[in-house]
């Protein structure tokens, strides 16, 4: 058992990938979206990927950070591709359009920066 750590300078998010996996499993033939931190400055989202899915374009209405967790993304910013694999991010300004295609089973996290 973990203790969470609130004290309103700091709060503990994640302790490691299998607690994330268990936290927002994949799911077969779609992506899973689960918010795992809501704060004032910023929002994280972890979004899981089964093979051969795609996220289709979209924009974010704040700047947004993208970090490869698990797995391996093709991340699409306006007509560019970039494959990023686990350890690789990309930072994206607000209202850009965006999308993202896992090949195999992935697993992402979007922060979500105050505008």
């Amino acid at each position: 058992m973990t203790e969470n750590i609130m004290d309103g300078q700091s709060e503990l998010i994640s302790l490691s990938a299998a607690g994330n996996a268990e936290r927002n499993p994949i799911k077969p033939g779609k992506y899973s979206a689960k918010r795992i931190f809501a704060g004032e400055k910023a929002q994280i989202t972890e979004i899981a990927f089964d093979s051969n899915v795609e996220l289709k374009e979209h924009v974010a209405r704040t700047p947004i950070i993208v970090s490869v967790i698990e797995g391996e993304i093709e991340f699409t910013v306006e007509g560019r591709k970039f494959p990023l694999a686990v350890g690789g991010s990309i930072f994206v300004e607000a209202n850009v359009l965006h999308a993202v295609y896992a090949q195999i089973p992935a697993r992402i996290t979007v922060t979500f920066l105050s505008a």
